[in-house]
């Protein structure tokens, strides 16, 4: 163990670890998973690795969490005081849908009975909203269609 200063002035600890205890990592969060989702299995896991002392290309190996967020949470574990905070799960950065905002107007033209094939409802996407879409988002909102109308 060996101790020394972050660059916000907080005393760190640094662990060294052998590899002994790597058979225990998946079991473990085998374990967390039946208490709690994945994500926070995975996340969990890694804090105690990076307490531990391992390296980024090590958790990952064991963990199964993405070479981005292990950085990341060692970031945040750095430069945060410890506080369970750092395990909520929070709401995705993901890609908002095309059709977001349109959907109910699309649904009105769907309605209407003139356009049945995908390529059709491609060709209004494109023509009324200026989106470019593929057959499979197509295929999904029409579906979602489908299922607010009770279409079968």
């Amino acid at each position: 163990m060996d101790q020394s200063k972050s660059k916000g002035g907080r005393h760190k600890i640094k662990y060294f670890y052998d590899g002994s205890f790597d058979p225990w990592v998946p079991a473990t969060r085998e374990f967390l998973e039946t208490l709690m989702p994945e994500t926070l299995s995975k996340c969990t896991a890694s804090a105690l690795l990076i307490a531990a002392g391992l390296g980024n290309e090590k958790i990952v190996e064991l963990t199964g969490m993405c070479i981005r967020s292990v950085r990341a949470l060692r970031k945040l574990m750095e430069e945060q005081e410890a506080d369970s905070a750092i395990f909520a799960i929070k709401p995705g950065s993901g890609r908002k849908k095309k059709t977001e905002g349109i959907e109910d107007e699309v649904f009105a033209e769907l309605d209407k009975g003139e356009f049945r094939t995908r390529k059709d409802v491609i060709r209004i996407l494109k023509e009324k909203f200026g989106i470019e879409t593929s057959i499979n988002l197509v295929s999904r909102l029409m579906k979602r269609w489908r299922e607010s109308r009770g279409v079968a």
